[in-house]
């Protein structure tokens, strides 16, 4: 027994030591022979594998292969094929990917080598686009990009978003940032996401300087994608995904809302509003009434579709797509859709000679998709609308109105009824020729023409809050038509000569642009039932508006970029340009920046630590001419009829009138801002783990700002210079691969911002500014404050039984509002209004994982904001807002809530008295949130199957967006921002706004 067991092991360690066979041992170095621990070796076509040591060494189990292979793979360097020789050992050396650290970076106006930049920019490519279903690609950049900051105003389908790049750098000249598509300089952030192959965001002013008039709010250069040689490929992606609202908001029931109104009635002495049968059936159910939310809202599938086309030679490349989005909205009646087609085409005349086309067309199509918020918008109604009303009678017919809570519209009736329609068809065609004069000298022309129509009519008839009482309804109708042309010329010289590398470029620019518009109305027509097709069957029909711009920019620029022994690098730029907007009309902004490669140095060459490490400092200018065409220029009214600009001649009859306009500004001049930037970029483990850190400071100054004008001096606004802002701030990036294997691959990347804004002067304002407007007027433009803060009165809670005699000095009573009296007169005027909270947050993060197994991947990011304030207008309304809301309908006004004997709480009674006021700190709230902004699981089909059917790829996907929202806001969605468009001062508003849907995507993607 025990010989037979002897003979068994002993045949069962021939058969392993067979099996091991020969063991291979070699070495893996980078391109400078150093060695790369950690780079993964594997038996090409087995399971096995291995990992080198520090000094870059390994040994791995051959088998029985008579001519094996190893496949090599490291971070940051080509993966490699080796065949081995024998068994000695040997050494494989890698190749940098010229994707990572070596990456040619877009900086405007050419490229330059990454570890040459010296500003801070951030890169986001296409893969990591491809991870969300996105339909626009501002999206992009959210939680991607450290200090970007990236807010939707609202959740309506095809509406753009708010970005701002290291804070608002302008009271009203806008915050958005310059878009460059392809080198279509103010190409518009409605490019079609698929086609998108690169972003770039410039952030401080050494790398937005060379767009100087428009790179003050920072610059993001859009690369789109392009064909290479080979067999065509025939991409097809399609998804489709379902959106919802993504919370309610707690109201009152029927019958909670019932023995509230008669709770208020009775305590302001009137009769009760329901009766005692009423509030029975609201409690059994016998009577339903409605929930308005329910009503308004729908669930609605999105589509997106992309097909394009690829490949060419070394002469041609090529790439044509089509996009096509519908996306309804998560109310009733609301949609957006829209068509992309993009044809890049790259032409190799000859060695010296290359012609790239670029042709891009969208139609967009929107239908009741512009609600901006406020009183009159369906959204806000549905919290504000009386629980207890039908939407229809027993006829059938709307209930237009409510005895009870709003006396506004039926929103039903208001989003069924209306027709607000947008439709426009922009074609833009880019032209880039590139003639290489010398080896080192390059002549770049690139020419763009575009062109746009819009029409948008709207019908607001019958059902509608604009045909009721003397008012018959209207038709409206928009159209424009505009055209821009942009050519920028440059020379490019590049050399090396020894240690020393040279970039420089000289540029002349020139653009121009042309709007016309019409805007057309139709009162009290015969009949609403050709809808806005017919309007001369209106009883009056006039022409509202029209207007005429035309505007133009020159533009001067010289940048060059200098490295020595690639361990040192100089930039520096001058761009002059001229503006027709302006009076002082010309501005020069300079830019120079530094950055020290100290990885090169030889006291950290060979450094176990780093594995890269360049520290970076910039200081540049940069301008904004946001002001309206003709600002420098006086005006001249005109008008007649209803125009207050009309003159009656003979005591009755309107006549066309002339009168002055406002003055303007004889000094009207560029807003400057100037940054201040250092910043750090390392990586560790042999490019496993990368660092970067950026702190900058910058200063606005000569703020465009519409001053207002006495009547008797014409009246109105006009532009001028009145004073400064600063911004500084904080920004990190950390990402990494911390596992990797041969089959599970684990990358991370999280960025941190931190922005502190501050207005520093007024140009001899009074030191508060209240801004008026629509839902604006809780805003304050204050010296020493941030853009963005609430203005108002600070509310205390209650009046307590204990603080009778001091409430009556106010003539209130216990239970009434109590608020702080600023300066002790015992009434409330705008001299008790205090700062009430900024809606900038403290800071902002984004966290992005991907995580992969074989062919599986699951992707996860989190977004969110910390320390940012939202007045909530909704919120007060909701407790019975003055003027247009009789009753409270929010849960928390249920009677037992309120101030009462026994149980004195800071909900006010209801009172006579009142003391209300939705201005105040009460309706203020803390808007910090942490969102899992996607969750997605994608999983790309074998080779090995799709090579039976001749197809490159398959990738199906299914993912999630806006699941889960930490945030201790009451409304719908603390992300939204009603900010009007080119105003960062009334930041943080919010009046009845759509939300951000929470939604599922289901999708596949096919290569041919």
């Amino acid at each position: 027994m025990k010989k037979t067991l002897m003979l068994l092991l002993l045949a069962f360690g021939l058969i392993g030591a067979n099996a091991q066979g020969q063991v291979v041992k070699g070495k893996i170095t980078d391109d400078n022979n150093k060695p790369l621990a950690g780079a993964t070796v594997t038996l090409k076509g087995t399971t096995v594998t291995t990992s080198t040591d520090e000094s870059g060494n390994f040994q791995i189990s051959a088998g029985t292969q008579t001519n094996p292979v190893l496949v090599v793979s490291y971070i940051g360097y080509l993966n490699r094929e080796y065949p081995v020789r024998g068994t000695a050992n040997f050494t494989v050396r890698l190749q940098e990917d010229p994707r990572t650290l070596g990456d040619v970076i877009v900086v405007g106006y050419g490229t330059v080598r990454k570890r040459d930049i010296t500003g801070a920019s951030s890169s986001v490519k296409a893969d990591e686009i491809a991870k969300r279903p996105l339909t626009r690609i501002e999206q992009a950049l959210q939680g991607t990009v450290s200090g970007v900051s990236v807010v939707s105003p609202n959740g309506q389908p095809g509406q753009g978003l708010r970005v701002k790049i290291r804070g608002a750098n302008s009271i009203t000249g806008g915050t958005d940032p310059l878009y460059v598509i392809d080198g279509n300089i103010g190409g518009g952030s409605d490019v079609n996401v698929d086609d998108v192959e690169s972003i770039e965001v410039l952030k401080d002013a050494a790398s937005t300087a060379i767009y100087g008039s428009r790179g003050s709010n920072g610059v993001v250069l859009i690369t789109t994608k392009a064909g290479s040689s080979g067999k065509a490929k025939v991409g097809i992606e399609f998804w489709d995904r379902k959106d919802k609202v993504p919370k309610e908001l707690k109201l009152m029931g029927p019958y909670d809302f019932a023995r509230s109104v008669n709770a208020q009635f009775a305590a302001t002495g009137q009769t009760a509003g329901y009766t005692d049968q009423q509030l029975a059936d609201f409690k059994s159910g016998a009577v339903k009434g409605t929930d308005w939310q329910k009503a308004i809202q729908t669930s609605p599938w999105v589509q997106n579709y992309q097909a394009d086309v690829s490949g060419g030679s070394d002469a041609v490349k090529y790439y044509f797509s089509v996009g096509y989005l519908d996306q309804r909205g998560i109310i009733i009646n609301q949609n957006y859709k829209r068509t992309s087609l993009r044809s890049n085409i790259d032409i190799k005349l000859n060695d010296r000679m290359n012609v790239k086309l670029y042709v891009v067309a969208t139609i967009p199509q929107g239908h009741n998709n512009s609600y901006g918020g406020g009183l009159g918008d369906p959204w806000s109604q549905a919290v504000q609308w009386d629980p207890t009303s039908a939407i229809r009678d027993a006829n059938g017919n709307f209930i237009t109105q409510a005895k009870f809570a709003s006396i506004q519209w039926n929103p039903v009736a208001q989003a069924l009824s209306q027709s607000s329609d947008a439709s426009a068809t922009n074609v833009s065609g880019t032209g880039t020729f590139t003639y290489r004069i010398l080896n080192d000298l390059t002549f770049t022309s690139t020419d763009v023409y575009s062109l746009g129509n819009q029409y948008n009519p709207a019908l607001y008839g019958p059902g509608t809050s604009s045909f009721s009482g003397t008012n018959q309804g209207y038709v409206q109708l928009f159209s424009q038509k505009s055209n821009s042309y942009l050519s920028s010329n440059y020379l490019t010289y590049k050399k090396r000569f020894g240690d020393h590398s040279l970039n420089v470029t000289a540029l002349f620019e020139e653009s121009s642009g042309t709007t016309q518009n019409v805007t057309t109305q139709s009162k009290n027509l015969s009949t609403y039932s050709l809808g806005y097709y017919n309007p001369v069957l209106g009883s009056t029909q006039l022409i509202t508006a029209a207007n005429y711009n035309q505007d133009a920019l020159i533009s001067y620029l010289g940048r060059v970029y200098y490295t020595y022994k690639d361990k040192y690098t100089l930039s520096a730029s001058v761009r002059t340009d001229g503006s027709s907007h302006l009076t002082k009309k010309y501005s020069t902004f300079p830019s120079v920046g530094l950055a020290w490669n100290m990885k090169k140095e030889s006291f950290l060459e060979n450094s176990g630590l780093f594995s890269d490490l360049k520290l970076r400092g910039s200081y540049g200018q940069t301008g904004n001419q946001s002001v309206p065409a003709y600002s420098s220029l006086a005006k001249i009214n005109v008008g007649a009829g209803g125009n207050q600009n009309a003159y009656y001649y003979n005591g009755t009859t309107a006549s066309v009138a002339t009168t002055q306009g406002s003055p303007v500004s004889q000094i009207l001049k560029w807003e400057t801002k100037a940054t201040y930037d250092v910043g750090a970029d390392m990586s560790f483990l042999k490019g496993r783990l990368t660092f970067s850190v950026d702190a900058y400071t910058s200063k606005v100054t000569n703020l465009l700002y519409s001053k207002p004008v006495p009547g008797y001096y014409g009246g109105g606004t006009y532009q001028a210079n009145i004073g400064s802002l600063a911004n500084k701030g904080v920004e990190f990036a950390i990402g990494g691969t911390p596992y990797v294997s041969r089959d599970v691959r684990w990358t991370t990347n999280f960025t941190l911002s931190m922005n502190r804004n501050k207005v520093l002067d007024l140009g001899g304002l009074d030191n508060i500014a209240a801004i008026g407007g629509n839902n604006t007027y809780n805003a304050v433009l204050k010296v020493g404050q941030p853009l963005g803060e609430f203005y108002g009165y600070k509310f205390l809670g209650t009046w307590k039984s204990q603080e009778a005699a001091q409430a009556a000095l106010y003539g209130a009573k216990p239970g009434d509002a109590k608020y702080a009296d600023v300066n002790g007169d015992h009434t409330f005027t705008a001299a008790d209004y205090e700062l009430l909270g900024n809606a900038t947050p403290s800071f902002s993060f984004g966290f992005i994982n991907d995580i992969s197994y074989k062919n599986l991947t699951i992707s996860f990011m989190f977004q969110g904001v910390q320390g940012s304030k939202v007045f909530s207008e909704t919120q007060a309304y909701l407790w019975g807002g003055l003027g247009d809301m009789k009753n409270a309908t929010t849960i928390e006004a249920v009677p037992e809530n309120l101030w009462g004997p026994g149980h004195e709480t800071n909900n006010p009674a209801w009172s006579k008295t009142g003391h209300i006021f939705n201005g105040s700190s009460r309706f203020v709230y803390d808007a910090s949130y942490a969102k899992l902004k996607n969750l997605s699981i994608s999983y790309e089909l074998p080779k090995s199957v799709l090579g039976r059917v001749k197809v490159n790829s398959v990738k199906v996907y299914v993912s999630g967006q806006n699941l889960i929202c930490i945030t201790p806001y009451k409304g719908y969605d603390p992300e939204i921002d009603q900010q009007p468009t080119g105003n960062a001062i009334s930041q943080g508003q919010e009046f009845g706004v759509i939300p951000n849907p929470k939604s599922l995507t289901l999708g596949v993607r096919v290569v041919l």
